[in-house]
């Protein structure tokens, strides 16, 4: 029957199982030859994957070990005190804190001896000191090492060169003196602190005993029977399980990265040597045993291979055809069901298999593709049957239950809650995401809020989040019990953490609102609308604030006031104060005016509002008549009654208000200065003209002088000279002088008069005083210079 059924479709199933069977049957005959073929390579393969496996778990302990060196490394590099002491300068100021310092760096290093006990010792050797800092005391270079390394196969210039190696991390072979005075190998992690003088500033070495680390490998016990090393980034020994050297002949260039298995013959014995390296560090784990610890255990398994290949001859013939006949007859109920019902036909093309998994590979996909539409749709449709459940607009025509068992959401009771989730700002997020899709930011920002408010609120009810008009609101339906005051409780906590969490973690800034509890599917619309009216009073609580809508509403019923207090004599006192520049009074009495309105309890939004725009109304009356023109302050600062007008909160407006005073009255007053500068400028140009007419009008008086002017000006002499000075450049007295000796240099050219009456008519009573005067000025004396005018007529 099934032979037959096989001759009618040539790639049919059955025709590849009696394949398979005949292969099996044939199995272990190929497996017997194969044996004693590779029956060696078989175990020397088992031998490597062994050892490898056993020096894997050694490299996962000591790695540990290492590690923690390398850390307790970082914890004391970075100690905040250590850093100080030796990059500081401190000290030169204050000499007496280094030992201070010193000390409290010795504790420190006291509480990393507890916290890393695997650890059996470790110091920070500081170079310009030639100190040694050990947990809890210090020690000079030399005593540190006579306690601590003292050996003569590890001397003391060793131990020096070691520690003054300049930018050295990393492991070294060393010795050191344990507690009961005995001398013990240890392996060492030597890290110098980054300079760039041409030794290290300190080095830090710790080190961890080697009986400590065999201790972690004595259970082993093929590496009991072998030789176990751990070398370092130089091939030096650091760990090894023997006290015999390291063989000189191991062949190093069959040494690659990763692991590596060879055999090594010493002394007449066949040595498997594996060698792999650390995957977290520069260290490489090295084992040689012997290789006939592992043909004694391999015997066993051969003679089970024997056994197995008789029994696969004897029973294989009698399960082929038993097997074949069974697991045929439902393959083919199978392809029989799936012809019958799916769009394929069975032929000459398929076998049974390849029918099947195409069937079934199209029915899933086809099942794929409608669940996948099912889902989106199901959550933009729950999101509006949620939306439209808060706006009150709820289908009469379908049963609420009926959308609510469609939607996958079960009511708990009848009591539900709004909160309303505002996201303040979310540039801090945004810039976190980078080059990301502004859409995708925001399906982001919106898919992490949603998730954080339904979580929380699934602590103890059930929430629903949903986006309503650009903001997203959380339908909680409360746990089926009657405490009111718990639930608002709940609610208050599930804002608060909301906020915290998103804050924290995602720099997510949200201004929250709160709804009264209410009773019924009709109740979700009023506190869908109690929650937007408590986020109107955003205004004048601020942002980032939780808005309870019956804290906020029941002490609004308690106000008696429906006015606001801005009286017109305050707003005029406030322009005057920023006209003149007075910003800490303008100041005063903006805080003024806004404390006394937002101090009582509850202002409703209304009267907020009306204040904001009205203080925003004065501000720009004020700035507008200081300047004209192009010298406006508000053509110089065209955005500032923007910012103003756009200010979402009262308190936003305060600063926006505050910062704008200040340039104002910074303004105002340069302005001030510059005009008085001005006018005094014009004064003093204004009187320097009056006192050169006057000298002009009364050079030819004997008396005048600096005095008769200032008289004559009622002004100090000395003072009128200052200011003379300071506008002219010139003194007083040498303007007088400088107009007689013009006027007499006229008088000398065009007049038959001698010097004495031309000294007299400019004012000199002494002749001589006129002709010192004069040379004074001219250079040459009155007699000369009417002798070079006389010549110059005549020529």
């Amino acid at each position: 029957m099934i032979l037959r059924k096989m001759v009618i479709n040539r790639r049919s199933i059955v025709l590849t199982w009696l394949f398979s069977y005949m292969a099996i049957l044939l199995l272990p005959v190929c497996i017997s030859i194969i044996v004693y073929m590779v029956s060696s390579k078989t175990l020397e393969s088992e031998i490597h994957q062994a050892n490898n496996s056993l020096l894997k778990q050694v490299r996962e302990i000591m790695d540990n070990y290492f590690q923690s060196m390398e850390r307790l490394n970082i914890e004391m590099t970075w100690n905040v005190r250590m850093q100080e002491l030796l990059t500081s300068n401190k000290y030169v100021s204050f000499p007496n804190d280094y030992k201070y310092d010193l000390y409290r760096v010795t504790q420190d290093m006291k509480l990393y001896k507890s916290a890393y006990s695997m650890v059996d010792l470790f110091y920070t050797y500081k170079a310009d000191s030639d100190i040694v800092i050990l947990p809890g005391t210090t020690r000079d270079a030399k005593f540190a090492y006579d306690t601590l390394h003292a050996s003569p196969a590890f001397s003391y210039a060793t131990w020096s060169e070691i520690l003054n190696r300049k930018r050295f991390r990393g492991f070294l072979p060393m010795v050191r003196i344990d507690e009961t005075g005995a001398l013990v190998k240890t392996a060492a992690y030597i890290s110098t602190f980054e300079t760039d003088k041409e030794t290290p500033m300190a080095t830090n070495v710790i080190m961890i005993d080697q009986a400590r680390i065999l201790g972690a490998i004595q259970n082993v016990e093929l590496f009991n029977q072998g030789h176990v090393m751990i070398l370092n980034r130089d091939n030096q020994v650091l760990i090894s399980n023997s006290n015999d050297p390291f063989p000189s002949d191991i062949p190093y260039d069959q040494i690659g990265s990763g692991s590596n298995s060879f055999y090594y013959t010493k002394d007449g014995e066949k040595y498997e040597v594996q060698l792999i390296r650390s995957e977290r560090s520069e260290f490489k784990y090295v084992s040689i045993i012997p290789s006939s610890l592992y043909w004694q255990k391999a015997e066993h398994v051969r003679n089970l291979t024997f056994l197995s290949i008789l029994t696969s001859l004897l029973g294989g013939s009698l399960l082929t055809y038993f097997f074949l006949r069974k697991n045929y007859n439902p393959v083919r109920r199978l392809v029989e069901a799936f012809a019958s019902k799916a769009n394929m036909s069975y032929g000459e093309g398929h076998n049974e298999f390849s029918f099947i998994e195409q069937a079934i590979g199209s029915t899933l996909n086809e099942m794929d593709k409608m669940m996948g539409q099912m889902k989106s749709q199901q959550h933009v449709l729950r999101s509006n049957f949620i939306a439209r459940l808060m706006k009150g607009r709820i289908d009469t025509k379908i049963p609420i239950d009926e959308s609510l068992a469609a939607f996958n959401m079960k009511l708990a009771s009848d009591a539900f809650a709004v909160i309303l989730l505002h996201v303040e700002n979310s540039a801090p997020f945004y810039e976190r995401l980078g080059d990301m899709e502004t859409d995708d930011k925001l399906k982001l920002l919106q898919f992490i809020v949603s998730n954080v408010a339904e979580e929380l609120a699934a602590q103890l009810h059930r929430g629903y989040v949903t986006e309503v008009d650009q903001s997203l609101a959380c339908l909680i339906n409360f746990s089926p019990t009657d405490d009111s005051e718990a639930h608002m409780q709940d609610l208050l906590r599930i804002a608060k953490e909301a906020q915290m969490f998103l804050n924290t973690h995602y720099h997510i800034h949200l201004t929250v609102s709160i709804s009264s509890i209410q009773t019924g599917i009709h109740g979700i619309s009023k506190a869908y609308a109690e929650a937007v009216d408590a986020m109107e009073y955003k205004l004048v609580m601020g942002t980032k604030e939780i808005l309870a809508y019956e804290e906020l509403y029941q002490a609004g019923t308690d106000e008696t006031e429906t006015a606001y207090y801005y009286p017109l004599q305050v707003e005029q006192q406030l322009i005057n104060y920023v006209k003149v520049g007075d910003f800490e009074r303008s100041k005063e009495t903006l805080d003024d005016i806004i404390q006394r309105n937002l101090n009582r309890p509850a202002v409703s939004v209304a009267i907020a509002r009306c204040l904001m725009l009205d203080l925003v109304s004065t501000m720009m009356k004020t700035v507008s008549e200081i300047g004209d023109g192009q010298d406006s302050f508000l053509f110089q600062n065209p955005k500032r009654i923007e910012r103003l007008t756009s200010c979402e909160t009262i308190q936003d407006m305060q600063a926006q208000m505050t910062d704008l005073l200040q340039k104002v009255c910074e303004y105002t007053t340069t302005k001030r200065q510059q005009s008085m500068q001005q006018s005094r400028m014009t004064a003093l140009s204004d009187l320097a003209e009056r006192v050169t007419g006057f000298i002009h009008e009364q050079y030819n008086d004997p008396n005048l002088n600096i005095s008769m002017i200032g008289n004559y000006f009622d002004m100090k002499p000395t003072y009128l000279s200052k200011l003379f000075k300071d506008q002219t450049g010139e003194g007083l007295l040498d303007s007088i002088n400088k107009i007689r000796i013009e006027r007499a240099k006229h008088l000398i050219a065009d007049s038959k008069k001698n010097i004495t009456d031309v000294a007299g008519c400019v004012g000199f009573n002494d002749v001589n005083a006129f002709i010192r005067t004069f040379k004074k000025y001219e250079g040459i004396t009155p007699g000369k210079f009417k002798e070079l005018k006389d010549a110059m007529v005549q020529v």
